[in-house]
């Protein structure tokens, strides 16, 4: 099956439990998924977020494992984009590039893909619309996401 969108992987590959567990995802699609630590030097860029690329044929996708637990699965997801998208050997990511005011066409992209594996839409709304949770805090715990990216989302999906 060829991916498109963040619901194709969803569908294929999630266990329909919260939050969403990229890592999972992304080992299930094949992608070796690795944290990088100050203690490998040859491999640590302490700026850097995450990296899409291939190591010895296989995709590849490298996190920064001092980032905070949510910056990290938005990481993991954010590189599953690039893989979904082919963008092959993405740039190394900074900060700047997960934020809203990334204008990289590729990197707007793969944050509007990470948001959508990690906060789906559908799910979104209801716990928003049937269930009434509507505080923003306690929305982002739940999808295991920053409040805001959890605040985008909402904006994003017409909510807010």
């Amino acid at each position: 099956m060829e991916y498109r969108t963040a619901n194709d992987v969803l569908q294929k590959y999630w266990d329909g439990c919260l939050p969403v567990n990229p890592r999972a995802i992304a080992e299930a699609m094949g992608i070796e998924v690795e944290a990088l630590t100050p203690f490998n030097q040859e491999t640590w860029r302490p700026n850097e977020s995450g990296h899409y690329s291939y190591r010895e044929g296989n995709p590849l996708i490298t996190y920064n494992s001092l980032d905070a637990p949510v910056r990290q699965r938005f990481t993991i997801a954010h590189e599953i984009g690039h893989h979904v998208h082919g963008d092959l050997d993405a740039p190394r990511d900074t900060s700047e590039q997960f934020s809203s005011k990334a204008r990289d066409p590729k990197e707007v992209a793969a944050n509007r893909f990470a948001a959508a594996l990690l906060m789906p839409a559908a799910l979104v709304k209801h716990l928003v619309l049937e269930k009434r949770i509507t505080d923003l805090s306690s929305l982002a715990r739940t999808f295991g996401v920053s409040t805001a990216a959890m605040e985008f989302r909402l904006k994003a999906i017409g909510l807010l």
